[in-house]
């Protein structure tokens, strides 16, 4: 169903945020056995093999005129990477935006992939699987008219180097080659095409009410329910063509850079019909889940989320004061008992000058 009116959305998905790292960087919480370090000085684990990827872009060109580069980020704690795609797609004659993350799923126990493209509102999900020399991926791609089962093999030839083979399967043949490409690494960056004034195009219908986040900081102050405080500001930003939305949550800290505590990717499901979101923490926990609006008007998030070996449920309950300021709740799910682990305000910032 449709969310209700743009304030409301958009103070909810700020509000999800904070709620989702609650585990996370609550001070009262009891540690998660074995779980990795906020900041760790090294990488290692599961997602060590994908340090190789990070340094420079990667740029792929064949001969249709298509060409498309990647730059390959580290989200919170080195537990997930986000790939951002631009270039120009010649046959269509636009450009091209991608987004893609790649995360350790705890429940899972294997390294996931969530990627949003252009073509068709395509959502791709499945697995990763990278080592020294190859990389497999299997997924499932949801597009306008149906799903399809696809799969990647990559094959690298030195440190900068590799081939990549996309592969359909739609019968009892298994996989077909679709197309082949090069990607080659280059230590500079390539400027991110604008977007042309003929070219500019809206954020997508089912995303417009989340659309006043953009070019905005989003911060709360409070407690949690132990009487620890809290403090996070969000920022947003729109992934255009792809139509996603890719947020990211720090902790103001006194000294040097903020801690960065969580990614999210906020999308339309192409094949559920669902606006969903995908939560990525500093401590490898992994939050999914959809928007509800309530009777009566208020807001919830039911939130499937992943710590180390635990399952964790949490329900984000939104509901509107007459002054503008938002009572923002989470609680954790036993059964049918609740925890209240945070209860605080939210507020927004004026828009960044320049």
């Amino acid at each position: 169903m449709r969310l209700r009116p743009t304030c409301f959305a958009l103070q909810l998905f700020a509000s999800l945020l904070t709620g989702a790292a609650a585990q996370s960087e609550n001070p009262g919480a009891k540690p998660v056995q074995g779980a990795a370090p906020a900041s760790p000085t090294k990488v290692e684990g599961p997602m060590a093999n994908f340090a190789r990827m990070v340094s420079g872009e990667w740029r792929m060109v064949i001969a249709t005129g298509t060409s498309m580069i990647d730059t390959w980020h580290w989200g919170p704690g080195k537990h997930s990477l986000r790939v951002m795609t631009h270039g120009f797609n010649a046959n269509a004659g636009e450009p091209w935006r991608e987004v893609q993350a790649f995360y350790w799923h705890p429940g899972q126990k294997q390294v996931c992939l969530l990627g949003i493209e252009p073509v068709r509102r395509g959502v791709a999900e499945g697995t990763f699987q990278l080592d020294a020399e190859t990389a497999v991926a299997a997924f499932d791609l949801h597009q306008v008219g149906g799903r399809r089962i696809l799969s990647r093999r990559w094959v690298f030839d030195g440190s900068d180097k590799y081939h990549e083979v996309l592969l359909e399967t739609v019968d009892a043949r298994g996989p077909v080659p679709l197309a082949e490409w090069d990607f080659v690494r280059s230590r500079s960056l390539s400027p991110v095409r604008p977007i042309a004034a003929g070219e500019a195009i809206k954020v997508a219908e089912r995303l417009q009410v989340l659309e006043p986040l953009l070019g905005r900081t989003w911060e709360a102050k409070g407690n949690w329910a132990s009487g620890a405080a809290l403090h996070v500001q969000s920022t947003f930003e729109w992934v255009p063509f792809a139509d996603a939305i890719y947020a990211r949550v720090v902790m103001p800290t006194k000294d040097g850079e903020p801690t960065h505590l969580l990614d999210a990717y906020v999308y339309h499901h192409t094949g559920t019909g669902a606006v969903r979101c995908l939560a990525l923490t500093n401590r490898g926990g992994v939050y999914e889940g959809d928007l509800t609006v309530l009777d009566g008007g208020a807001l919830q998030l039911d939130l499937q989320g992943y710590e180390g070996d635990r399952v964790v449920p949490r329900v984000v309950r939104i509901d509107f004061a007459k002054d503008g300021t938002l009572q923002h709740r989470v609680w954790s799910v036993a059964g049918a008992e609740r925890t209240l682990l945070l209860d605080v305000q939210h507020r927004k910032s004026e828009p960044k000058q320049g």
